[in-house]
């Protein structure tokens, strides 16, 4: 009885895109898909060498919450040609607004192309992905670049869960539909090299945005 109810509640609970996001570095998959949030400048840090965030766009898909995030590869206050952020960490964290202490982080180092590392206190670290099973990619288009990737989600009877089973909340079932703000993203940029943090921006997910 339980995987006929949870079929039932990804159902109801997903609008799926007619349109399919592949973690492939083409950067036309995300055209339909409106920004979620705006990063913040930061004009007066000159000493900054990675990835500049400039917008984040979010969808759920069939199995996965899907991230872009767009922006430029900087040295100090300059443009380069990519070695900045092809020497950068992303790393994404939900955690929950009703539970601080329910928070799962999501880590892709440039080191392991196509890996992401997923950690919660409760559960040892896992690794998903590979160089031919993509979980994350970089695209670039004219003189700017992106980070996608893809996290896994779980359902249950309270909704849909980033990450691992009951992590934090992306989307309400209808029993829980009183709640307005159900998770806060945190999202670093950080110079493998130097350990420095290049960018940072957070945002809330609240009922209805996804």
């Amino acid at each position: 009885m339980k995987k006929p109810l949870i079929f039932i509640l990804t159902f109801l609970l997903l609008a799926v895109s007619s349109w399919c996001i592949n973690i492939d570095g083409k950067f036309w998959d995300w055209g339909k898909t409106g920004i979620f949030c705006n990063c913040p400048a930061r004009l007066l840090e000159k000493d900054r060498s990675g990835f500049d965030m400039e917008s984040v766009k979010m969808c759920l898909g069939r199995r996965s919450l899907y991230i872009y995030i767009d922006g430029r590869s900087v040295a100090g206050l300059k443009p380069d040609a990519g070695w900045g952020v092809k020497k950068t960490s992303v790393r994404i964290s939900f955690k929950s607004s009703q539970n601080p202490l329910n928070r799962v982080r999501i880590a892709a180092d440039p080191a392991k192309p196509g890996q992401i590392k997923i950690s919660y206190p409760q559960e040892p670290t896992k690794t998903l992905g590979s160089k031919k099973d993509k979980y994350w990619a970089i695209s670039k288009y004219s003189k700017k670049y992106a980070f996608e990737i893809k996290i896994p989600f779980f359902v249950s009877s309270n909704g849909i869960h980033v990450g691992v089973k009951g992590g934090p909340l992306l989307k309400l079932s209808n029993s829980a539909a009183s709640r307005k703000n159900l998770s806060d993203v945190l999202i670093n940029t950080v110079d493998v090299k130097t350990h420095r943090l290049v960018d940072t921006v957070e945002f809330p997910i609240r009922k209805g945005d996804l």
